[in-house]
């Protein structure tokens, strides 16, 4: 059958639409479409998600946190154990200190040459502890019924404290041209002050006179303790 000129049109217009939506086709799969819904194959395919995560990484701010708060709690143990190791330091550098007492101290009573009608009262610390002598000995001659009174002038600032080996000192005023009632005593015990001022501390010390006898009459009178002898025969 021989083809008419009608039937080659139609046949090559059908092929050039097979062309046509072939392309089209192809177009589809591999670029991206412009706002005329054309297919520009040269544009590269639009980032994913993949791309973002690469661009935009973890931050790891919950390890860094949790490293700040160890930090701070290491921080904190470290100071605790530091005060706790000062306290106790403290506490074993604390010197131990205690009354005087006749126990641990020795008593010696001498003549003072100057001024006259005076005895001069050391205390010297034979103990290993630090000791403190309060206010004024308590002294008795012989079997008198109160103690010699304090001379209230003679107050110290602060409490005479002895470390091992240091002495103390008293001074006693044993007897005035103007006094009355004089006797001659031949015996002496002092007994030391309780830190509360009531009363006396310890057992009484009886330390031997530094001539036999003694005369002592109503202006008999003893200072508080002092730091050196100088103090103590100043009244």
């Amino acid at each position: 059958m021989t083809a008419t000129p009608r039937s080659r049109r139609l046949r090559t217009l059908a092929a050039a639409l097979v062309t046509t939506a072939a392309l089209s086709l192809t177009a589809c799969q591999t670029g991206t479409a412009d706002a005329t819904g054309v297919v520009d194959s040269t544009q590269p395919p639009a980032p994913g998600t993949e791309s973002a995560e690469k661009q935009s990484p973890a931050t790891g701010t919950d390890s860094d946190t949790s490293g700040a708060s160890n930090d701070s709690g290491d921080s904190k143990d470290s100071g605790s154990s530091g005060k706790e190791a000062t306290q106790v330091a403290d506490r074993k550098t604390a010197k131990k200190t205690t009354s005087c007492t006749a126990k641990g101290t020795k008593v010696t009573v001498t003549d003072a040459p100057r001024p006259i009608n005076h005895l001069l009262i050391k205390a010297t610390n034979t103990s290993d502890t630090t000791c403190h002598l309060y206010y004024a000995p308590y002294l008795r001659f012989d079997q008198a019924q109160s103690a010699v009174p304090f001379i209230e002038e003679s107050k110290p600032q602060a409490v005479v404290t002895l470390e091992p080996g240091e002495s103390g000192y008293a001074g006693v005023l044993t007897s005035t041209p103007d006094g009355s009632h004089p006797y001659d005593a031949t015996s002496l015990t002092l007994y030391y002050a309780a830190r509360s001022g009531q009363g006396s501390t310890g057992a009484p010390s009886h330390p031997a006179l530094p001539f036999d006898p003694v005369r002592i009459d109503s202006s008999n009178a003893v200072t508080y303790w002092q730091t050196s002898a100088a103090d103590a025969l100043m009244w």
